[in-house]
């Protein structure tokens, strides 16, 4: 849902005010969103990408959580967070995403728990975006 959030107008807007920043993008971002994103990959990927591009300035469109983790990385570089359409909600912050721990984590992957059971369609769905996420790393 993070992903869905943005707002393409504003994300032109704010590029119209700094031409030297490259928009970049989750995959999981709208296709009108991707199709005017200089780069787009997964939250490593977004990473790595401002750590070795050029430029000095993006704006960037995923869950608002990575930009600590970018500017420790490239502290001389500007990171914009990319504009969601509600200005009175901060949707580009996953609340779910912030439940997992590293304790969850090795729980689920040493007893294969909780076992998660998804209706038939919305896996259809959610697999798309996965195979997305596979195909650009």
């Amino acid at each position: 849902m993070v992903h869905e959030a943005f707002s393409i107008e504003k994300i032109l807007n704010l590029y119209a005010e700094n031409p030297d920043a490259e928009i970049i993008a989750h995959p999981e971002s709208q296709a009108h969103l991707l199709k005017v994103a200089k780069y787009v990959g997964s939250t490593s990927g977004l990473l790595k990408y401002v750590q070795t591009s050029k430029a000095n300035k993006f704006i960037v469109a995923t869950e608002v959580g990575i930009l600590h983790k970018m500017r420790q990385a490239v502290p001389n570089k500007v990171l914009i967070p990319a504009p969601v359409d509600d200005d009175n909600c901060n949707c580009s912050e996953c609340f779910y995403m912030k439940m997992n721990t590293m304790k969850k984590l090795y729980l689920c992957l040493k007893y294969e728990l909780p076992f998660v059971e998804v209706d038939k369609e919305l896996s259809k769905k959610a697999l798309v975006s996965i195979e997305r996420m596979l195909e650009l790393s």
